[in-house]
């Protein structure tokens, strides 16, 4: 193997390498993209008393919201009004969860646009994440759905409680990350950059300091009481009682069809982290040959002059 052979070798390496940050990079969205895939899905919740938070729908009749939010509303009042100016009136509260800080609503009429919620193996320190909501100012003046980016910063089990309830104690599974959010964005989704729902944003402490349900929380809860919801950006939301009467065929034709692109991409991983393993090995295998015919000739050489 001559040394154009190598270089060539080097070049189709680094062409391999920068066609993976190319494909990594086209399955994240920008701030923009993840803004127009989702905000559809979030609503503003208020009622007569001039209440202002946020939440977003998991299915076509199911809204999720914070506990905190719906302990105080006005049931008979009560509507979600969209971007669009669609306003859906709330039927009623399916169930509170007061300890983690959770709320699931139904309202009357449907809705189309739903939101994934990200599985947890995708969910990992100083990823990048998005806070979706309706942020308020002291003077009570609302930034309807406003976005904002930030990182992960960690991952643990907390307590909090709130100003008007000292001697309550809320417990549960939360992300803290940087994306800042401010009283009307309670409830509303924390977002990865495929614009999948990790979290229900819920408290803050400054700034830096935010706070939201990790999206297992949820989904345990969802789970408890049979909502069906979607698990990603291409699934279809089944119940678990769907799941369970499916038959064969029905089963066979998901994994084939619904799930082809989830196997794809694994296989494009696969292909690619292989491929850029063998380009490398030929790399360094022409540096060692490089490495070794350079010293071969110093040594042929130094013997030449020793003989003469």
């Amino acid at each position: 193997m001559n040394i154009r052979t190598g270089l060539i070798n080097f070049r189709s390496l680094i062409i391999l390498l920068l066609w993976v940050n190319l494909y990594i990079n086209a399955q994240q969205l920008d701030k923009n993209e993840v803004y127009r895939n989702t905000v559809s899905s979030v609503g503003l919740i208020t009622d007569r008393t001039g209440t202002v938070a946020s939440g977003f729908f998991v299915n076509s009749k199911i809204f999720i919201t914070n506990h905190h939010v719906t302990d105080d509303i006005d049931l008979r009042t009560a509507k979600i009004e969209m971007k669009d100016d669609r306003v859906y009136k709330v039927k009623r509260i399916v169930k509170e969860f007061k300890l983690c800080d959770l709320a699931i609503l139904e309202i009357s009429s449907e809705c189309d646009d739903i939101l994934p919620l990200a599985d947890e193996s995708g969910i990992n320190y100083n990823d990048e994440v998005y806070s979706l909501g309706n942020p308020t100012d002291e003077d009570m003046n609302v930034d309807y759905f406003h976005i904002t980016k930030g990182r992960i910063k960690n991952i643990e089990d907390d307590s909090w409680f709130y100003d008007q309830d000292e001697d309550y104690t809320h417990e549960a599974y939360v992300i803290q990350h940087t994306a800042i959010i401010k009283p009307g964005n309670s409830g509303g989704p924390l977002l990865n950059s495929r614009g999948e729902v990790i979290g229900v944003n819920t408290f803050f402490y400054g700034d830096s300091l935010n706070y939201a349900i990790h999206i297992n929380e949820l989904k345990r809860i969802l789970d408890d009481n049979n909502i069906a919801y979607n698990k990603s950006v291409s699934e279809k939301i089944l119940t678990k009682k769907e799941k369970r009467t499916r038959t064969l065929g029905e089963k066979i034709e998901y994994v084939i069809f619904e799930k082809q692109p989830e196997f794809f991409e694994l296989y494009s991983y696969i292909f690619i982290s292989l491929s850029a393993l063998y380009f490398a090995f030929i790399f360094f295998g022409i540096i060692i040959i490089i490495v070794y015919l350079t010293a071969f000739r110093t040594v042929k050489n130094t013997n030449y002059y020793y003989r003469r």
